[in-house]
């Protein structure tokens, strides 16, 4: 049996006594989910680390060409940085076999002008004990506020061909054992297998990608997962040489300009799991 329980600081998704998950909803720049954890109790979600301080477990930005709700502090001139401010929770399911709640955002520069993006987002988890995991959904419309200019990072990386992949959307900072110095990772996408160094899946549109590690401390080695299931038809970033990390997201592939009152509307679901 799953349940819900609300703090000041969060909402605890929780198995029994086991914590699946826990939403931040008041951090001051953008929600998250972090410690994200299997079944076994394995957190695979790094939060603020020291390379990356913006980088929070399982979170979801995008980024207009005046206000940076990713990197949270301005990069360029032009910009400011940017805050997803919750509003409301609604149609809460605080206990069953998938609890979940509906989220009311507005996403804003962090002095309140600039509002870009009026958000109703859906966060759901049950427990799988068959495929020893927990399913997630995180579904999201986001309704413009003014025309907007939706760009890809300047640190996007760069093909051979020249053709650039962003890593903004839905995205999953890595516990740092994941990286690949520790090698035996593995990454799917689709049905095709990859072992260790993923470069050659950056930019393509799975509709399922799925990113297996190692875990420290454990002996024998025991090994954990996330997949990530799109019903869209977004590009993928992932690495996992410098740090590991995947996203998904409509301006992976390219920039999106979006007209007031138009909406981009994404459904997700996130799957962590013990092998």
């Amino acid at each position: 049996m799953m349940t819900l329980t609300f703090s000041d600081s969060g909402v605890s998704f929780l198995l029994d006594q086991t914590v699946a998950g826990f939403y931040r909803h008041t951090d001051a720049f953008k929600p998250h989910i972090h410690p994200l954890r299997t079944p076994l109790g394995h957190c695979v979600t790094a939060c603020s680390p020291h390379d990356h301080k913006h980088h929070k477990g399982l979170m979801y930005a995008l980024r207009p060409e005046d206000v940076n709700f990713w990197e949270e502090f301005a990069t360029v001139p032009a910009e400011v940085a940017g805050s997803q401010r919750h509003l409301d929770f609604r149609e809460v399911v605080s206990r069953g076999e998938q609890v979940s709640f509906t989220e009311l955002l507005r996403w804003e520069a962090l002095d309140g002008t600039l509002q870009s993006f009026d958000e109703t987002r859906t966060i759901s988890c049950r427990h799988d004990p068959a495929a020893r995991a927990f399913v997630w959904t995180w579904t999201t419309k986001l309704t413009a506020l003014r025309d907007l200019h939706l760009i890809q990072s300047q640190w996007s990386s760069l093909l051979p061909d020249g053709k650039k992949v962003n890593y903004h959307g839905l995205g999953l900072r890595f516990r740092r054992d994941f990286g690949g110095l520790t090698r035996n990772n593995e990454l799917r996408t689709d049905d095709v297998v990859f072992k260790d160094r993923f470069p050659q899946q950056m930019g393509s549109r799975p509709k399922s990608v799925t990113f297996i590690g190692s875990l420290d401390e454990t002996w024998p080695v025991e090994r954990a997962g996330v997949s990530f299931h799109q019903t869209q038809e977004n590009a993928l970033y992932v690495q996992d040489d410098v740090f590991p990390f995947m996203s998904l997201g409509p301006t992976n592939d390219a920039p999106l300009i979006l007209a007031k009152g138009n909406a981009i509307e994404e459904s997700y679901t996130v799957t962590v799991f013990d092998v």
